[in-house]
């Protein structure tokens, strides 16, 4: 996520390097910075972590603000792309997913709202695990 101020704003790809090139905002703690650590690695002589910040909103508002670069979840970002505020960018090479779980008591009644979920998550997991990748 760059702001639309960012000159990289402009395109809808870059590398890594480029990435760490920039004044990089990540979240304080947390397995997405666990994953960020680890993806800089390479390039640790050059990355300049600009700020630590303890929330989401925070990182969103100070990107928006042009202090700086992040990573962050596309359904999270869409207000303030929609807002103009902010440009999401494919970087090349770097496939970044989080892996959810189910959890829930199989001995306790569920509301059918719950049930349904349960239903539509298993599906989709069906869905998907028969998908042919691009």
């Amino acid at each position: 996520m760059v702001s639309v101020k960012n000159p990289l704003a402009s395109r809808s790809k870059v590398t890594l390097e480029e990435v760490a090139g920039q004044p990089i905002i990540v979240p304080r703690t947390g397995f997405t910075r666990q994953v960020l650590d680890k993806l800089f690695r390479p390039f640790r002589a050059r990355v300049h972590v600009a700020m630590e910040l303890p929330s989401i909103g925070m990182i969103k508002k100070f990107v928006g603000a042009d202090a700086g670069v992040s990573f962050i979840s596309e359904s999270f970002a869409k207000d303030q792309v929609k807002a103009g505020e902010v440009k999401l960018l494919s970087v090349e090479g770097v496939d970044l997913w989080r892996e959810l779980g189910l959890v829930y008591r199989r001995d306790r009644s569920l509301p059918r709202s719950a049930q349904a979920l349960i239903t539509l998550i298993r599906e989709h997991k069906k869905l998907s695990e028969h998908s042919v990748p691009d």
